[in-house]
């Protein structure tokens, strides 16, 4: 049973935080297809298991389509050699996170919640707006607002996408124009009006067309989306710029996290109640949190508020570690009109080895080793979306046993590789690799001597 501390009094400390300099990212899946592709079909199940799950205002697709006639033009080919796109079908999230490839992950989803899940509660530096736009003329307007204090944008581009849903029974969110536009912005509050015009063509259902743009960074990092897509009238989104795989030092009693914001986008007050649900901890541990003006909460008893019309309210976790473990938690905001809103965290104590730690699926990826077949030696590549720790690749034969393991001592952003060498005594035949500590899939390798 997990417990609550519901005497606060014992933490007496006065956090001070500001107001945050970013925004909520909203997501955009570029989906990279054929229509005569039978694998994209599984692709497409897989991200309308997103479309389910989640809103406009948190995550939007586009299919792009090459040498499918009339649904691939210059433009949307463009994309396919600026992402290095080859085979089908591919999915790159926010311009980062790729998943390649069809099978029962993708078809169910789950591979795209993995790549989708660090850009969930993601914090944006831009605030974005399509001011106007007319699907029979074809002219849109947006508008770009610098949130962050920091951040000097530099050599990145807007993209403007012009979509169209139900060309065909099977084919929608298709990609039918794209325009882009350098953009340099800083100083927060300061802000960008873009005036374009898409060709509309006679061929073009107008009554189903919808525009999408993007601002994407020179390392393709896409930093806000805006749609014209309706929002859902109670709207509510959780910002942080932190890691939720949370690290408290060693014989530290007391955590308390860095704040993460709940942002009212409604246009109408929001009455909300918030909680924490343990999934997995120490019994030992109490779980609380405490608001930016220090008011603090016991962690699983439901607290009511009030959000107004474009409230920002910022909360950070408060808990009392009285062991080691690891904890998995949710910080869950529900009400009537939204249901429940859940931002999974996870806090574990940094005596705990990395072999104890279950490293984060979205984080990672492993990518096919080359050359393969091989016969002297192959490299692996482990693919990281940042700068982490300890990563560890264990080598089985086709019965399961493990003939070897590698280790990184330090992941980088981007590909980092590792260099397998067969033992001597082992034989030619295929071989698995697997990033330990997560429930990755196997990639299989041909070992030929």
């Amino acid at each position: 049973m997990k417990h609550t501390l519901t005497i606060l009094l014992l933490i007496s400390i006065s956090l001070a935080f500001a107001t945050p300099d970013y925004y909520p990212l909203t997501s955009i899946a570029e989906t990279f297809s054929t229509n005569w592709c039978s694998g994209c079909q599984e692709m497409y199940a897989g991200i309308d298991v997103l479309h389910d799950q989640m809103h406009p205002g948190e995550f939007i697709s586009a299919r792009l389509y090459t040498e499918s006639g009339e649904l691939t033009n210059p433009d949307v080919q463009a994309r396919f050699d600026h992402y290095g796109v080859v085979g089908f079908p591919a999915v790159i999230f926010n311009g980062k996170s790729r998943v390649d490839g069809a099978n029962s992950e993708t078809h169910n989803g789950q591979a795209y919640l993995n790549a989708l899940q660090p850009h969930r509660f993601g914090a944006s530096p831009l605030k974005m707006q399509i001011t106007d736009f007319n699907p029979q003329t074809g002219a849109i307007s947006v508008n770009v607002q610098m949130v962050s204090s920091t951040l000097n944008l530099q050599n990145a581009n807007l993209l403007l996408y012009l979509l169209e849903d139900d060309v065909t029974d099977v084919e929608t969110h298709v990609t039918r124009q794209i325009l882009q536009q350098p953009i340099t912005l800083s100083g927060a509050g300061n802000n960008t009006q873009v005036d374009k015009t898409f060709t509309i063509s006679a061929t073009y259902n107008t009554a189903n067309l919808w525009a999408a743009a993007f601002v994407q960074a020179a390392d393709n990092n896409i930093l806000q989306t805006a749609h014209t897509l309706e929002l859902p009238e109670h709207h509510i989104r959780v910002a942080f710029d932190w890691d939720a795989n949370l690290v408290a030092p060693k014989d530290q009693m007391f955590y308390l996290s860095s704040p993460f914001w709940v942002f009212n986008l409604s246009g109408v007050e929001e009455p909300i109640s918030t909680r924490i649900m343990v999934d997995e901890g120490p019994d030992d541990w109490y779980f609380n949190y405490c608001d930016e003006a220090d008011n603090c909460f016991p962690g699983t008893m439901p607290s009511p508020h009030t959000l107004a019309v474009g409230e920002i309210k910022g909360f950070h976790l408060n808990i009392t570690i009285m062991s080691s473990g690891i904890a998995k938690l949710r910080f869950v905001i529900s009400s009537d009109a939204i249901g429940e809103y859940s931002i999974p965290l996870e806090l574990r104590t940094s005596d705990l080895d990395n072999d104890d730690y279950l490293i984060p699926n979205h984080s990672l990826s492993l990518k096919a080793n080359y050359p393969n077949p091989f016969s002297a030696n192959t490299s692996i590549v482990v693919e990281a979306q940042k700068t982490t720790g300890n990563v560890i690749v264990d080598i089985f034969n086709i019965r399961g046993q493990k003939v070897d393991s590698l280790q990184l001592k330090q992941l980088n952003d981007g590909s980092n590789e590792l260099v397998w060498t067969p033992a001597p005594e082992l034989p030619s035949g295929v071989y698995l690799q697997k990033i330990r500590g997560t429930d990755l899939p196997a990639r299989r390798m041909m070992y030929l001597k």
